[in-house]
């Protein structure tokens, strides 16, 4: 009996500690329940990329208008651009570029400033024949493949890259073909900044229109898959007396035989032209752009041309090295000779560009252009200014 007393004694005390300990025991906090955080799907996808260049510039005479002037070099970053890309759903898609070009170069000016340089929305399916852009970019007039650093005169001259309404379809043969509207003289304007002639002895009458009166009619079409390409463009913008009126013409060639090979060719062509102020006529001025160009290897392309920020960025990632010659000439019609000032004749470059890394998403390149172009001059000029100048370019860009 007294061993049963102890047992239950034993067991009393500690179920008596037991209950203790529990009231000792501060009570658990209670655990919320997770929050879960719905990601947008057209977030997934969103792509982001860019491009950064630092560039080099020697050039025999620093300022052309100053015969025997000396020489010049600088240093600057050419571009620092972001871009980003989504789909919104399968058939809305958008994209916003932002960049900054010349960085601390005293030649070009830039403002280092970032700006919205491309920001568009479009409507469309792959599967589907009609298309809708609306948005500020490079409008649809000019190609302007470039295969070296230093971009085409044609591009120099009649690049219009504003806000506009593109509507265009797709057909057999990778038939693009759009009609495209905007607002102002976009493309005179580029044509005066171009430097292609001394735009301070030509004046035009400042644009009276406030209305959306600028028009593109556009096409492209490759008869040939991967081997031929061609392209054509009509624009219109309102001008003093009559319609600023150019069309543009060129191709895309790889020879069969050999498609390491490709030609550019590209020509455009003032049809009509407002009298610029204090002249009795008008002059229709032309360039015409051709360069060949050797690749060692030439992957798929997603895009072509040079006038969006992701067909730039999708020649440099398709063609890990490549060698090139370009011949350009500007036809001013005498407008050298009537103002009594002076204009870009023709310019010869050649150069090579080398991606040394290519890593999942990145590729950085060097590269080089030697750069010659001569100048008409008038007898005012002739002894005043030089007629030509040679230029060195070099390199060290990031795709990313």
């Amino acid at each position: 009996m007294k061993r049963k007393a102890k047992c239950w004694c034993l067991a009393g005390a500690l179920l008596a500690g037991t209950v203790q300990a529990q009231e000792a025991t501060p009570p658990e906090k209670a655990v919320p329940d997770q929050v879960e955080i719905s990601v947008p799907s057209w977030i997934k996808r969103t792509t982001f990329s860019g491009i950064l260049n630092g560039e080099f510039r020697w050039m025999e005479h620093g300022d052309l208008t100053a015969r025997g002037s000396a020489q010049r070099s600088n240093l600057y970053l050419r571009t620092l651009e972001f871009d980003l890309e989504t789909e919104l759903s399968s058939w809305i898609a958008a994209e916003l570029v932002l960049n900054s070009e010349y960085l601390g170069d005293p030649v070009n000016a830039g403002d280092e400033e970032i700006t919205v340089d491309e920001a568009t929305g479009r409507l469309g399916k792959e599967d589907f024949p009609l298309y809708l852009v609306i948005g500020k970019k490079t409008q649809p007039f000019g190609y302007f493949e470039n295969d070296l650093l230093t971009q085409p005169m044609t591009q120099d001259a009649y690049e219009t890259k504003q806000v506009g309404l593109t509507a265009g379809g797709t057909g057999p043969l990778e038939l693009d073909f759009s009609a495209t509207a905007y607002q102002g003289t976009t493309q005179m304007d580029q044509l005066f900044n171009s430097r292609l002639f001394d735009a301070t002895r030509v004046a035009r009458a400042p644009s009276l229109s406030q209305s959306v009166e600028s028009f593109i009619i556009s096409a492209s079409v490759t008869p040939a898959k991967n081997s031929l390409l061609l392209f054509g463009a009509l624009l219109s913008e309102p001008g003093r007396g009559r319609r600023n009126l150019s069309y543009d013409l060129g191709y895309n060639f790889a020879l069969p035989f050999y498609k390491n090979l490709v030609l550019d060719g590209e020509y455009i062509r003032a049809l009509a032209r407002e009298d610029y102020l204090g002249f009795d006529r008008s002059f229709r001025e032309g360039v015409f752009s051709q360069s060949l160009a050797w690749r060692s290897e030439i992957r798929k392309r997603k895009r072509f041309g040079g006038r969006r920020s992701k067909a730039r960025k999708s020649h440099i990632e398709s063609i890990p090295l490549e060698l090139a010659v370009r011949y350009e000439y500007f036809d001013d019609d005498g407008l050298a000779a009537a103002a009594r000032a002076w204009s870009v004749r023709d310019r010869a470059s050649a150069g090579i560009r080398w991606s040394f890394f290519e890593g999942k998403g990145t590729t950085a390149y060097v590269g080089g252009e030697y750069r010659r172009s001569n100048y008409r001059v008038s007898r005012r000029l002739d002894e005043l200014m030089d007629d030509g100048n040679e230029e060195i370019y070099l390199r060290l860009g990031l795709v990313f």
